[in-house]
């Protein structure tokens, strides 16, 4: 089977929206975050060892990587041109992965699946102004397609070119973005639970060697392991869980709707009350500050109630969710702690949950539920028109600035 004609217009079209972000100098995440991103780091690509100054608090890769084009094109429009020509290939390398992991599923239900990632402002403001995103999301990708490539083949007892490829590309993808670091540690966890003792620890070695620059830079900068961390963690937990339960709620209200397939036990409603009351107990110490991101749900908490009563209701759905995920399979459980609890900062965007957490979902987790969605086109439209709304409304945000005005 092949992916039809109207899949391939879709693309094509979505695909050209993106140029038409760049030539209008577009941010469609809102607010001007990226524009000033890019503005505030370009001394960066136009001389990398600026790193050793307070330009940034990230690794380096994605600026030594713009360095070279920008020294081959010498332009920096044409530089923002490419990163949008090299952004266009990331759908389909998710599509790629989604194939690998539902065999079964009609290709050119994932493949339209697969064209959400064009309606993520974040993709679409990082792709238009080079930022870390599209060069760490590019990398987590391919590490993910050997990833599933590697769980496929089931050779545990030696140590493979998929293995050797699947930590070559995390390595790329935290001297990107440091953030992910917390999926290279549930690789990790992986890697133990299936290979033999022997290959483990050739595993273990070969990270370590990927490690060593990464290791001596810190030496020289250790200002990177601060970045905005902090032990706020009743801050983080609930901005973290609202942020997540924006991806999930639709995704789960579309298969309960349609297909009742989610089912609560009296120890759902015990959980429920034992959420519920640690959201109010973090709550009584909250004082993140929602001007400086925190997600969708706590600038609209805001504008519509003028308090955080409905952000706090999506902390206890997202916390909610998770438990459901978790419920399924103990991997599940490992990797949401390891997503909630890993990033903890006095300023938590939306982007650094987007698409990483919608990729991670359909391509990570253990849960019958991805099939049952995937399955139908129905649910899959409704999904990506959710999306279409919400990059519509940070469209508008970014010329009326709602957020702003709280």
């Amino acid at each position: 089977m092949r992916v039809n004609i109207l899949n391939k217009f879709l693309y094509l079209v979505l695909g050209i929206s993106l140029f038409i972000d760049l030539y209008f100098n577009i941010d469609a995440a809102g607010s001007g975050g990226f524009i000033k991103d890019f503005e505030t780091t370009w001394p960066l690509v136009e001389n990398p060892l600026a790193f050793s100054t307070n330009l940034d608090i990230k690794f380096p890769l994605h600026y030594y990587i713009a360095a070279i084009i920008y020294k081959i094109v010498n332009d920096k429009e044409i530089l923002r041109l490419i990163y949008c020509i090299l952004a266009l290939p990331i759908p389909y390398l998710f599509f790629i992965c989604l194939k690998i992991k539902f065999k079964k599923i009609n290709i050119n239900n994932l493949f339209l699946f697969s064209l959400i990632i064009f309606l993520l402002p974040s993709f679409r403001s990082a792709a238009v102004w080079p930022n870390t995103q599209i060069t760490g999301i590019f990398f987590f990708i391919i590490s993910l397609f050997f990833f599933l490539k590697w769980e496929n083949k089931s050779q545990f007892n030696k140590f493979n070119k998929e293995l050797f490829f699947i930590i070559f590309f995390m390595s790329l993808t935290v001297y990107t973005r440091q953030l992910y670091a917390m999926i290279f540690l549930y690789f990790i966890i992986i890697f133990y639970l299936n290979l033999d003792k022997k290959n483990f620890i050739k595993t273990l070695l070969v990270v370590t060697i990927f490690a060593l620059p990464g290791i001596i830079f810190v030496l020289f900068w250790p200002k990177i392991l601060k970045a905005t961390f902090e032990f706020k963690f009743y801050n983080s937990l609930l901005v973290n869980s609202s942020i997540i339960s924006f991806y999930l709620i639709p995704f789960f209200t579309i298969i309960f709707y349609f297909k009742k397939k989610i089912k609560l036990i009296d120890k759902d409603k015990l959980a429920i009350f034992l959420i519920t009351i640690f959201v109010i107990i973090c709550s009584y110490f909250f004082d993140y500050n929602y001007l400086m991101g925190g997600g969708y749900f706590i600038k609209l908490s805001k504008i519509l109630l003028g308090n955080f009563y409905f952000f706090y209701l999506t902390s206890i759905i997202g916390f909610f969710l998770l438990y459901l995920l978790s419920k399924e399979n103990i991997l599940n459980l490992i990797l949401n702690l390891i997503i909630i609890t890993a990033i903890s900062a006095y300023i938590i965007f939306m982007k650094y949950f987007e698409p990483m957490f919608i990729i991670i979902l359909f391509l990570l987790f253990k849960t019958k539920l991805t099939n049952i969605f995937l399955e139908n086109k129905k649910y899959i439209l409704y999904y990506n028109f959710y999306f279409l709304v919400y990059l519509c409304s940070a469209i508008a945000n970014n010329y009326f600035l709602f957020s702003k005005n709280i």
